[in-house]
């Protein structure tokens, strides 16, 4: 509820009203749960008849969402759902591979023993809904996880860039859900990183993440050669 009231707070301040944040929250969850496939072309005059509102809180929602990278702008279409390719996946993972290292170079040192309990709350919520075949409810906990030690730094614009490289990140994530080996492998690599941050060892730190950046990258690669998913 806290958090709601945070973001309720944030959209305001922006100049986003009532109706443009409705507008943008429910084109946002389509885009992420893949309700809008890559390619979509995102029609005012459709979405206003199906949100019940006039075009211009979908045209803010909608540049607004194409600032962030869920939608792009193109000359001839219009705003359209954007089909990612390899290289976006790989740059996606570099950078937040390198915000990830960043952070914990910075703030691990000032963990202490409710940021233990935390991240500990994280892990067992993790391993919970793998253990329990939830991969959607393990993605969202895997999440959490990068969230923490992002968000431990606090730092806004870290904080930032990191929220619009996540929202990208979940668009990947919608093809592995099904993939419980993929779960079980990034689960098993997740309990690395944590363990390294409870013997705050900073070089073990840095060495897991950057292990478990390039096993999603390759593993990306892997699919999109094979060709066993269409992003």
């Amino acid at each position: 509820m806290q958090e709601e009231k945070l973001k309720k707070a944030e959209y305001i301040s922006s100049g986003m009203g009532t109706k443009e944040m409705m507008v943008y929250e429910r084109v946002k969850e389509a885009i992420l749960k893949n309700e809008f496939t890559p390619g979509t072309v995102l029609v005012e005059r459709k979405l206003s008849e199906a949100y019940n509102v006039s075009r211009s809180p979908v045209r803010y929602a909608l540049r607004q969402l194409a600032k962030e990278g869920l939608l792009t702008d193109e000359p001839g279409k219009g705003i359209i759902v954007p089909v990612y390719t390899l290289e976006d996946i790989l740059e996606v993972y570099d950078l937040l591979e390198v915000l990830q290292i960043y952070a914990i170079q910075v703030s691990l040192k000032n963990y202490d023993m409710i940021a233990d309990a935390t991240l500990g709350q994280i892990m067992e919520q993790l391993r919970k809904a793998m253990n329990q075949g939830d991969l959607i409810k393990r993605m969202e906990w895997d999440v959490k996880f990068h969230e923490f030690m992002i968000h431990y730094v606090s730092n806004k614009r870290l904080d930032m860039i990191f929220e619009l490289l996540v929202n990208q990140k979940r668009r990947f994530d919608i093809t592995s859900l099904q993939d419980e080996d993929h779960g079980s492998e990034s689960t098993k690599q997740h309990e690395q990183i944590y363990q390294a941050i409870q013997d705050r060892d900073t070089e073990k730190c840095v060495e897991a993440i950057k292990a478990h950046s390039q096993y999603i990258k390759q593993y990306y690669i892997n699919k999109l050669v094979t060709g066993r998913y269409n992003l």
